[in-house]
């Protein structure tokens, strides 16, 4: 297990950092050109890698804490796997999300399916999960109340697109656009908040502010698209 482990880790590391950088081409080039297309079909498929390989990671973790982080406290191990849970959760739901409606467009009743509602169902009962864990614990836990916050209203806002009978002829795309950028707040913090933790460390305090930028600017950005092409 340990072995696997390790192995996913690498893995995750390696195409979590490529897909950080490919991230800018397809929201920068012109949309539906030739650049935009093929290195956003490149950082799709890297995000559902990098997504899948963080859920089973934490699972793991989450299953057997003992084993695979023996010398870490088990609080501070399920916060912090929790967390890393979520987001891996959100990058994976966000990509799907943004590639359904790129195909399916303003055909609501897809949307209205049990495969496709479990994802809403998921953010937002696992939103809850993250505050439920930050209101228990008796440090500030500022990510776990962002992210769960985050996660509730994107779910939320997922379920009501799914319902809707006669959504506006671009909503499609705002919500393609939205969603491809909620899976990079979700990989910039990850990037962040843990694999740059150590770098960050230097910054005191205002590491805090830098875990909570992409945030920021992935919503400024939600927004400027929204009123830009919605």
């Amino acid at each position: 297990m340990l072995l696997i482990h390790e192995t996913l880790l690498d893995l995750h590391v390696v195409l979590g950092a490529l897909a950080l950088i490919l991230f800018w081409i397809p929201i920068l080039a012109r949309k539906g050109g030739p650049t935009h297309l093929r290195y956003g079909k490149i950082y799709v498929w890297l995000m559902y890698i990098v997504a899948v390989s963080g859920i089973a990671m934490s699972v793991m973790v989450l299953v057997n804490p003992g084993y695979l982080k023996p010398n870490a406290s088990l609080t501070a191990v399920y916060q912090f796997y929790s967390l890393l849970l979520f987001l891996s959760a959100l990058t994976f739901v966000s990509v799907r999300h943004a590639m359904l409606v790129l195909k399916h467009k303003t055909d609501t009743s897809v949307f209205r399916r049990f495969d496709f509602l479990w994802m809403p169902a998921t953010l937002v009962g696992g939103g809850i999960a993250l505050l439920i864990v930050a209101a228990s614990s008796s440090s500030t836990l500022i990510l776990h109340c962002v992210f769960g916050g985050l996660g509730v209203f994107i779910g939320a806002s997922m379920g009501h697109f799914a319902f809707r009978k006669n959504p506006p002829r671009k909503v499609w795309l705002t919500e393609h656009i939205g969603a491809i950028i909620g899976s990079g707040i979700a990989a910039y913090t990850a990037f962040l908040a843990f694999g740059a933790r150590h770098w960050l460390s230097v910054l005191g305090d205002w590491q805090l502010a830098a875990w909570i930028l992409p945030s920021v600017v992935g919503t400024a950005g939600i927004v400027w698209a929204t009123r830009r092409w919605g």
